[in-house]
């Protein structure tokens, strides 16, 4: 084996790793150590990696760039309850890699953040582009534009990312909060789009 395509494939085992241990416990409480603990020297990690900053934002590059791709706009996309349970099933096939993805919307370690706005921005087109066509193909009442109607969904998404962020700090552990997120935001979306009380 040529010595470039065993250093990829030394990274690509060590990132895996990584995705097992920042997505199952969140950026805090993951460790090089438990990384190592898989099977992976400490040195060889080292070798790659300048330590657990510079492998998380690795982990996290990948992890983005998966999930954008399987949830950019397919047929699916056309009607938003169809849309959640793809991205449910998805969310169940690669846990890890959701948490980690959903742990940087939701509650970014706080050193990381502007590096992690860089990084999603692809994810957030595709989910704006989503969501202007959800609002495309429905019917918007008189007073209000798809633009307006945007600005709108982008606030009232981050105040329930906020709500979801709230939780962690009354000891939720990691796992029970990124499945509180995915239970809640298809019926959070819902009454974002159509409100609770009935028009008169």
């Amino acid at each position: 084996m040529r010595s470039a395509e065993k250093t990829r494939l030394t990274r690509e085992r060590i990132i895996n790793a990584g995705i097992k241990e920042f997505g199952s416990k969140g950026y805090a409480a993951s460790s090089i150590n438990n990384v190592s603990d898989q099977g992976i020297a400490k040195g060889l990690i080292y070798h790659n990696f300048s330590g657990k900053d510079d492998l998380y934002m690795e982990c996290l590059r990948v992890c983005f760039e998966e999930m954008t791709a399987d949830l950019s706009c397919r047929e699916e996309c056309a009607d938003y309850r169809k849309y959640f349970d793809m991205r449910m099933k998805l969310f169940r096939e690669k846990r890890e890699k959701a948490a980690m993805v959903l742990e940087a919307l939701i509650a970014p370690p706080e050193k990381h953040y502007e590096d992690i706005l860089r990084l999603r921005e692809p994810y957030d087109r595709m989910n704006a582009e989503w969501i202007r066509n959800i609002l495309s193909a429905g019917k918007l009442r008189d007073s209000v534009d798809i633009d307006s109607a945007m600005k709108y969904l982008s606030v009232m998404q981050d105040m329930f990312n906020s709500y979801c962020c709230g939780l962690r700090s009354e000891s939720k552990s990691f796992e029970s909060l990124i499945s509180l997120h995915e239970e809640q935001l298809p019926k959070a979306f819902e009454y974002m789009l159509y409100g609770v009380m009935k028009g008169e």
